[in-house]
């Protein structure tokens, strides 16, 4: 059985975009958020938790894919996701173009 961590980056084969795989990670505060909601001592690994916020990312790699559908680009740093108002913002971007790799660093 793989344990995932929510420290880890939230990954799924079909999170691509032109060839390209997308990845996520939690800013530290998110991951501060993360910490204060879960009840056991090994927060990073508690699957509550981690349904939770990986909900929320999934909403963050479907509108990465709306908004390349309509600029035909990826959105960059600044950028807030899946709501102009409440989303999250992409704290950072990373490309890896030995992996072809993008991860979004996200925060609130």
């Amino acid at each position: 059985m793989i344990v995932r961590k929510i420290v880890d980056p939230f990954e799924y084969a079909e999170w691509t975009v032109r060839e390209w795989t997308i990845k996520f990670m939690l800013s530290d505060k998110l991951l501060t958020h993360a910490r204060k909601q879960s009840t056991l001592p090994n927060w990073y690994e508690d699957p509550l938790v981690i349904a939770t916020w990986e909900a929320i990312i999934s909403m963050c790699f479907c509108s990465v894919e709306k908004y390349h559908q309509s600029f035909h680009i990826l959105p960059m740093v600044g950028d807030r996701l899946f709501n102009e108002d409440t989303g999250w913002r992409i704290q950072d971007r990373s490309i890896d173009g030995d992996t072809m790799t993008i991860t979004f660093t996200m925060d609130s």
